[in-house]
């Protein structure tokens, strides 16, 4: 009888280390298999960071440097500026476009904070006029504004007649703005400075895919 009962119990003995072996191995199993999860997931939205950084088209910047400046209160295009325009810019729009399905082209317009000493401006009369025809000549900027928007018109109006030629930008559409001196190229809101700064002055170009207009009400 006593050896019947040594007998049981030694077997319960036995029988609570493989249920207890199981739970562990059962556990580790499971820790496996929740880091392999994670893994996966952490992998998978690291692809789709990366995938999502890369369908966004680049801002090309163009500087206010030697063979690309504009002549002082003027938006008269260089010869490099306008080779520039019509050779390379032409075929990154036309990489961009196909790559991002872009329909629109803005160009903006910065300027230093030097104040514009011409106190007669005529934007206000004859822009559209002026833009209707292609032809700045007339425009009188009287502020930083003014001049910006000239600038990044100028580079439109030639992406116009690049249009007219090229049929890789047919149908694409070219909007021109002015951001004055308002904007640092870091893109962040600029202080008081009225001395001549170079670095400031630039043309941006940004590649836009149109979305559906909504209007507040």
């Amino acid at each position: 009888m006593r050896q019947t009962r040594r007998y049981s119990v030694q077997k319960s003995d036995e029988l609570n280390v493989w249920i207890s072996l199981s739970d562990l191995m059962a556990g580790s199993l499971l820790i496996l298999s929740l880091m392999s999860f994670l893994f996966f997931a952490f992998t998978i939205l690291s692809k789709k960071k990366e995938e999502l950084r890369s369908d966004v088209p680049p801002i090309i910047i163009i500087p206010d440097d030697k063979a690309f400046r504009f002549p002082i209160g003027s938006a008269q295009l260089s010869q490099p500026l306008r080779q520039y325009i019509w050779g390379s810019l032409t075929q990154t729009i036309v990489t961009n476009r196909r790559k991002y399905k872009i329909d629109t082209i803005e160009v903006i317009g910065h300027t230093d904070g030097q104040p514009n000493q011409v106190p007669n401006g005529n934007l206000d009369s004859l822009l559209e006029n002026s833009v209707a025809v292609k032809k700045l000549d007339s425009l009188v900027p009287s502020s930083n504004v003014d001049l910006g928007l000239m600038r990044a018109l100028a580079i439109t109006i030639e992406l116009y007649k690049v249009q007219t030629k090229k049929s890789e930008l047919k149908g694409l559409q070219f909007r021109a703005y002015s951001a004055g001196q308002l904007y640092l190229p870091n893109g962040s809101f600029a202080l008081p400075d009225r001395n001549p700064d170079n670095s400031r002055r630039r043309i941006e170009v940004r590649f836009i895919r149109s979305a559906t207009t909504k209007v507040v009400k």
